[in-house]
């Protein structure tokens, strides 16, 4: 019993978000009985993936302290590329996969360089590239909802292994391979050590300013993901693509505990996080509160649990 106590008490103190997202798909479970069956179960799983991979993408640049406010254009525009190289150019779809990610981490290099060499704050950086691509978007699809895409493009997003949906096995495998580089190789470490004191990593020999720029590389490459992932499940692309998941792919990181000062933060609990956020998403639509009050329930019940998390993390001890 005392060997069990310490396990459980060693879970919570390390992965407490998911206990938390346990319990309140319990409750909501309670209100709405539909959320418990294994379809819709299955659905708030794979619809939060791709608010999972932002938030991924986001924690990597908050862990040097920075923000990244273009990801949600990245995940339209790059896409749209491969998408494009597909149409025009006629590209096979591995090599068009191959240019989104190369597109996004194009994009994160030109961020990183930016904010590294020319000083210039990642929130204002990152606002201006957002606005850039967005208007790429908007012009390359004229404001309408692109789509037409090959059948295998799609597949990720359509297909299944027996019972479960393709692409949430890639999220799962996706989220081991994110959460093995950040703990178990030498850059991720780094990136941890650069965030928690610049002047002492730089000091240890660690090259401080590769890393902040291989942070934004890193937002870059997996907001591209994202927006592939999402474009696979809707087969299709628009100049709103994925922009209301930025605030989502922020608050995340944040209600997991990742410091916004750089230094700290743990890849399984943000995905807790963003599950968390998905529920809320989930439990609105199907409470049927639209229009004016949508957004503004959302952020309250965001609030919310960022303030149990802080209450958490106090009686525990934990610093900031």
């Amino acid at each position: 019993m005392a060997a069990a106590r310490a396990v459980l008490r060693q879970v919570f103190g390390q992965y407490p978000m998911w206990i938390l997202f346990g319990l309140m798909y319990i409750c909501a479970g309670g209100l709405m009985p539909d959320l418990l069956t294994a379809v819709n179960f299955q659905n708030t799983v794979v619809q939060g993936t791709v608010i999972g991979i932002l938030s991924i993408g986001m924690t990597f640049v908050m862990l040097i302290g920075e923000i990244d406010l273009s990801i949600v254009s990245v995940a339209a525009f790059a896409p749209l590329m491969g998408v494009l190289s597909i149409q025009i150019l006629g590209l096979p779809v591995l090599a068009a996969l191959v240019l989104t990610v190369v597109v996004g981490a194009g994009v994160g290099l030109f961020n990183g360089l930016i904010i590294e060499k020319v000083r210039i704050p990642s929130l204002v950086q990152t606002l201006a590239t957002w606005w850039i691509l967005s208007g790429v978007v908007l012009v390359v699809t004229e404001g309408a909802t692109k789509g037409g895409f090959p059948p295998e493009w799609n597949w990720l997003g359509s297909a299944y292994i027996g019972p479960i949906r393709v692409v949430l096995i890639f999220f799962v495998i996706f989220v081991i391979v994110v959460w093995y580089f950040s703990k178990n190789t030498k850059t991720g470490l780094r990136l941890y050590i650069t965030g928690g004191n610049e002047n002492s990593a730089r000091a240890a020999g660690i090259p401080t300013s590769r890393i902040r720029i291989l942070a934004f590389v890193l937002s870059g490459v997996i907001a591209a993901v994202a927006g592939y992932t999402l474009s696979a499940r809707l087969a299709a692309i628009s100049s709103r693509f994925g922009t209301e998941w930025l605030m989502p792919a922020i608050a995340a990181p944040v209600i997991s505990g990742v410091s916004l000062t750089g230094g700290r933060g743990n890849i399984i609990n943000v995905v807790a996080g963003a599950y968390i956020i998905q529920l809320i998403v989930q439990v609105i639509r199907m409470a049927g509160i639209g229009g004016y009050y949508s957004e503004l329930t959302q952020g309250l019940l965001v609030f919310v649990a960022i303030l149990i998390d802080t209450l958490r993390r106090r009686m525990m001890g934990i610093q900031e």
